[in-house]
């Protein structure tokens, strides 16, 4: 089982993320929307950065591709990679508690050829930073090949 921290970074639709934590307002949003903005939990759009880690030590081991998910008001997720061997994904997300999360999505995978390779199920346990800017994730896959065993 593959481990791994997201950090992720709230993003709008109409603006490029920042690189390390920071929300980016719309330009000519007032005070009042950006507010109401924080307040919205984990929906919106996310830049998201990961590093690997080993399960028994939790020591850094390697960082991944970046990513952008959106968590989409009503439990729809979706993401790009800049892994260009997978495809975008799609899931559902779930407010458990506070600001604590839960995420499952699923993508294809692809060999250096183009064929495919099978499917990968992602599971994130997701906490959400106090101002709403942040969030680090533990997550989880399972690879599947072809015929998904």
């Amino acid at each position: 089982m593959n481990s791994w921290l997201a950090k992720g970074t709230l993003a709008v639709a109409i603006a490029l993320p920042t690189l390390n934590g920071t929300q980016i307002p719309v330009l000519g949003q007032s005070m009042q929307q950006q507010r109401e903005q924080e307040q919205q939990g984990i929906e919106g759009v996310w830049d998201v950065r990961i590093t690997f880690v080993r399960c028994d030590t939790g020591a850094a081991i390697g960082t991944g591709p970046r990513a952008m998910i959106m968590y989409i008001d009503g439990g729809g997720l979706t993401s790009v990679s800049t892994n260009s061997r997978q495809s975008a994904s799609v899931g559902t997300w779930h407010h458990l508690r506070e600001r604590s999360y839960t995420a499952v999505d699923r993508i294809f995978l692809f060999n250096a050829d183009g064929s495919f390779r099978g499917s990968e199920a992602i599971t994130r346990d997701i906490e959400l930073s106090r101002d709403g800017d942040e969030y680090t994730a533990t997550a989880t896959s399972e690879a599947f090949d072809p015929a998904d065993n």
